[in-house]
């Protein structure tokens, strides 16, 4: 299978890459010009600005299972910190890729976007609406209606709260995300690539993910 990962080299986009490699994917990485990145052996990296619709077209997704893995970056966790990506910067991808005739794509939005707003506890609604914090959360919410109009089948991933680890984890759809639910990037990273096999199904245009221990 033919793997491209956008945002490869992130917190989720390093893991997915790792794992779609070991799995024996024919995987490309795509990362920015200036960033220092060291690929997995027989992972081929390209580099761009995904914001950059010609350079998008110019990876010839086709038949290409897309993960993105790509998000808004701030200068801190803090709500007011500053930003370091442009604020339309996932919904702008979403445009450029609506174009190309992609085998699939399995990216990563988050937990209380769109329908799932409706599944997070009281603090965290707060949050989700806060500086900047709000700021890339109505840019996810723009790209899933942007992608909700592809011709391909496309799957946003909507992880609960991020965070470092290499554990294994059990994952999969959680009913509520709460002040105190976690996910590992790795497993978010696992689990895309778990979909992409057929080997984790699920119906519809995104997912709750969350550690189901």
């Amino acid at each position: 299978m033919k793997v491209t990962v956008l945002g490869a080299s992130g917190g989720c986009g390093r893991w997915a890459v790792q794992c779609a490699a070991q799995r024996g994917h024919e995987v490309r990485a795509i990362v920015r010009p200036t960033t220092t990145y060291e690929p997995p052996p027989g992972v081929n990296v390209l580099r761009g600005e995904v914001t950059d619709p010609e350079f998008v077209a110019s990876l010839d997704l086709r038949e290409d299972v897309v993960l993105s893995c790509l998000g808004q970056r701030r200068a801190s966790l803090l709500p007011w910190s500053k930003r370091l990506s442009p604020p339309d910067l996932v919904q702008t991808v979403a445009r450029h890729l609506v174009g190309q005739n992609l085998r699939q794509l399995i990216w990563i939005s988050a937990g209380g976007v769109g329908s799932s707003r409706e599944q997070l506890a009281f603090p965290l609604g707060w949050m989700v609406r806060a500086g900047n914090v709000g700021v890339a959360y109505a840019d996810l919410e723009e790209a899933e209606k942007v992608l909700a109009q592809a011709d391909f089948p496309s799957l946003a991933v909507r992880p609960v709260t991020l965070t470092r680890g290499t554990k294994d984890q059990v994952v999969g759809e959680v009913p509520r995300y709460r002040p105190w639910s976690t996910i590992h990037r790795r497993s978010v990273a696992r689990w895309m690539v778990d979909h992409a096999e057929g080997l984790a199904p699920h119906d519809g245009p995104a997912i709750l993910l969350g550690n189901l221990r």
